[in-house]
C-alpha cells in the first residue's frame, strides 16, 4: 500500500450500513493497493456536525465520494480510479524526462540503461 494518500471512510459504531460499506472498501483497498482509514464521526465534533447520521461516506483519492447506497461494483471501480489518480500523482513526482518516461514506461531493459545513463538505445551504426 502506499503511504499517505488515501481513502477515509466515515462511520458511526453500531451502524450496520458502515459495516457493510467498509467490507467491501476493505477488499476493494487490497485489491487496488490504495490505503484505507476508518475514522468514527462521533469522536470528533467537526466531523460529527459535518456529516451527522449521513453516514457512511467514503472518500477517495481524486475527489470520488460514495455513500452506503454503493454496491461492490461502485466501491471497486472508485478504488481502481482512485488508484490510477495515485499512480498518475506518483509518476508527475518522479525526475527526469516526462515524456521519455511516458514512452517508455514498458520499455524494459532500454528504459532501466537510460534511467541509469547507460545508453540503452538501439543504434544501427555501430562500429567494429
Amino acid at each position: 500500500m502506499r503511504g499517505g494518500a488515501g481513502a477515509v471512510l466515515y462511520i458511526r459504531r453500531a451502524c450496520p450500513l458502515c459495516f457493510a460499506l467498509g467490507r467491501l472498501a476493505e477488499r476493494a483497498s487490497r485489491r487496488h493497493r490504495v490505503d484505507l482509514v476508518e475514522t468514527d464521526v462521533d469522536v470528533d465534533p467537526a466531523l460529527l456536525e459535518r456529516y451527522g447520521s449521513r453516514v457512511p461516506v467514503l472518500e477517495l483519492p481524486g475527489g470520488a465520494t460514495l455513500s452506503a447506497s454503493a454496491g461492490a461494483r461502485d466501491v471497486d471501480e472508485a478504488f481502481a480510479r482512485a488508484a490510477e489518480f495515485l499512480r498518475e500523482v506518483e509518476w508527475r513526482a518522479l525526475p527526469g524526462d516526462r515524456e521519455d518516461d511516458r514512452r517508455s514506461s514498458r520499455g524494459g531493459l532500454a528504459w532501466i540503461l537510460r534511467r541509469l545513463g547507460l545508453g540503452g538505445r538501439r543504434s544501427r551504426d555501430r562500429t567494429a
